[in-house]
């Protein structure tokens, strides 16, 4: 488990530095809103699907 959320921090991170980036280039208000939004279900979507994927895996292991 530690190793899916380490995962997940590390796209998060990806995500942050490209939305931090794009930032500079438009006006910051709407596309931070719609970024933390995207971000957030992002990073909950990663940690849920790896731990499903990890469970499923681990069932037809054994």
């Amino acid at each position: 488990m530690k190793k899916i959320i380490n995962e997940a921090f590390v796209i998060f991170g990806m995500m942050f530095l490209v939305l931090l980036v794009a930032s500079y280039f438009t006006e910051v208000g709407e596309l931070v809103h719609n970024g933390r939004t995207y971000l957030l279900v992002l990073f909950v979507a990663i940690i849920v699907g790896r731990y499903l994927r990890l469970i499923v895996k681990a069932k037809k292991s054994s």
